[in-house]
């Protein structure tokens, strides 16, 4: 027993050394490794940004008091909106039509007596419309407020946001990156040093020696898992000190919700193999599964906005677990203790997909 034991750590001890030095003996691996991961950081950290920025305000002021004017310098102060003027609702509609202007302020001939305003967005766009609309009507609550402090203003809110004060999309995009690279990049790999080898022809080579099932899926799961491992360090770091994202959880809750993942991950890169015959092929199917475990997970769009089958669907996504628990130790803190069954649903889908595929692996 003894004996057949030191066997199989030998043997794996090869098959580990030899894949290790497969993975990084490649130049195309080693770009593989480092550069998509730190341009998927950036380009997200700087482009997923769903803040206003630069709008085109038309505004019609037929009150010309020194209120309207007053809350056309504070909207024009933020430094989020480009404001046009226009002399009526005829000019101003003519600018919209022509996607010249995102939304329209209206201020009526009554307003200092009224105090109404009209706000009309476009929606086409009913996203940015929304967010127009929003940081617009809160910029002209806020303003009346200063103007009028001693009149009970109806339009008077109080907003607050926790964990994250300025409702920065940087801080709730970043965090979600780490996810979608270890997603990307650890399935992929796996799918890939598996079919190289059928390629290669050094699949057929490995079946007839001592190599067990088991050996063979571990030596091949390894050194992707370290790599893994290592891309959400590389992440976090760049998240934490580039782009200024706050860490407040626990580190050991990040790497068991990491591990759990990427049995997830790595599993299904081991079952996309066992179908694929070329690299193409692997590829191929490895984004045929990454885009709607991203759309399903709500790294962009609110699982509860979606429709009934898809939230059911969702539930065997495990990268919609994931980022909830690595959202959360960024903005909110916490542990281990925090996540029961994000952690738990994690490890049912994560040995789930590794035995499947190691029934399909021959």
């Amino acid at each position: 027993m003894m004996h057949a034991l030191k066997l199989s750590l030998i043997r794996l001890r090869a098959m580990l050394g030899k894949e290790f030095l497969q993975l990084f003996r490649d130049p195309r691996m080693r770009f593989f490794l480092i550069i998509p991961p730190l341009v998927q950081i950036l380009i997200f950290g700087y482009a997923a940004n769903f803040d206003v920025r630069e709008a085109n305000i038309a505004i019609i002021d037929q009150a010309h008091t020194e209120a309207t004017r007053a809350m056309i310098a504070d909207i024009t102060a933020t430094g989020h909106y480009t404001v046009h003027f226009f002399q009526d609702m005829k000019d101003a509609s003519a600018a919209m039509d022509r996607n010249q202007a995102r939304a329209i302020l209206y201020f009526p001939t009554d307003f200092g007596r009224s105090g109404q305003i009209q706000v009309i967005a476009d929606g086409s766009d009913s996203n940015s419309a929304q967010l127009v609309v929003g940081q617009l009507s809160q910029t002209v609550r806020y303003s009346a407020e200063r103007i009028y402090p001693d009149q009970g203003n109806p339009l008077r809110i109080e907003i607050r946001s926790w964990y994250n004060p300025n409702l920065e999309d940087r801080w709730y995009f970043v965090p979600g990156i780490i996810a979608n690279v270890v997603l990307v990049a650890t399935m992929v790999l796996t799918a890939m040093t598996v079919v190289r080898e059928r390629e290669q022809g050094t699949l057929e080579r490995l079946m007839v020696t001592p190599l067990g099932r088991m050996e063979f899926i571990i030596g091949k799961m390894m050194p992707v898992a370290c790599v893994g491992l290592f891309d959400v360090l590389l992440v976090t770091l760049v998240s934490v000190f580039w782009f200024g994202v706050p860490f407040r959880g626990d580190p050991l809750a990040l790497l068991l919700g990491s591990m759990l993942f990427l049995m997830s991950t790595l599993g299904l890169g081991l079952l996309i193999s066992s179908y694929a015959s070329t690299q193409q092929q692997a590829m191929l199917l490895a984004f045929f599964v990454i885009m709607p475990a991203t759309i399903l997970s709500g790294f962009a769009f609110p699982i509860r906005n979606m429709p009934e089958p898809a939230r059911i669907l969702s539930w065997l996504d495990p990268l919609r677990y994931y980022i909830v628990v690595i959202r959360d130790l960024f903005l909110k803190g916490g542990g281990i203790g925090d996540h029961p069954l994000q952690y738990a649903m994690m490890a049912l889908l994560g040995l789930f997909t590794l035995v499947l595929s190691m029934f399909r692996i021959r």
